[in-house]
């Protein structure tokens, strides 16, 4: 059951700069989530950009450890599927939100806001026992 977001998480890394032409649409925002939902999907999405900087070779995500193999990707997999779980939103919805959240930290202040958050989503990773 995992595995398809697996592969979003996957896919997210090699997303590119630019969103395509024809972006996904969720039916819902990470601001419409709950709020301790919505916590996790900002800290799922920022550990998704962070690794897609780091698969990059991109010096914003040099300061931060490696999502690869520090539990960033199986955070992710795990707030995305408990997203489809407790909120009811499909597979499309939560790649939607997760694609929509990695565009805007290509943002120029996206960097700043990924830093604020971080010392909270590192411990709330950490809590995950990831």
């Amino acid at each position: 059951m995992l595995m398809p977001f697996f592969a979003a998480a996957l896919a997210l890394q090699d997303a590119p700069a630019e969103p395509p032409a024809e972006a996904p649409q969720s039916a819902i925002t990470i601001d419409q989530l709950p709020i301790e939902q919505a916590a996790a999907a900002r800290c799922a999405v920022a550990f998704a950009t962070i690794s897609r900087w780091q698969k990059a070779g991109d010096p914003r995500g040099a300061a931060y450890p490696n999502m690869e193999t520090g539990g960033g990707r199986e955070f992710f997999v795990q707030v995305m599927a408990k997203l489809m779980e407790e909120i009811g939103l499909t597979r499309e919805d939560v790649i939607a939100l997760a694609f929509d959240g990695v565009q805007d930290h290509g943002k120029p202040d996206g960097a700043e806001r990924i830093a604020a958050i971080m010392p909270a989503c590192q411990l709330m990773k950490s809590a995950a026992g990831l």
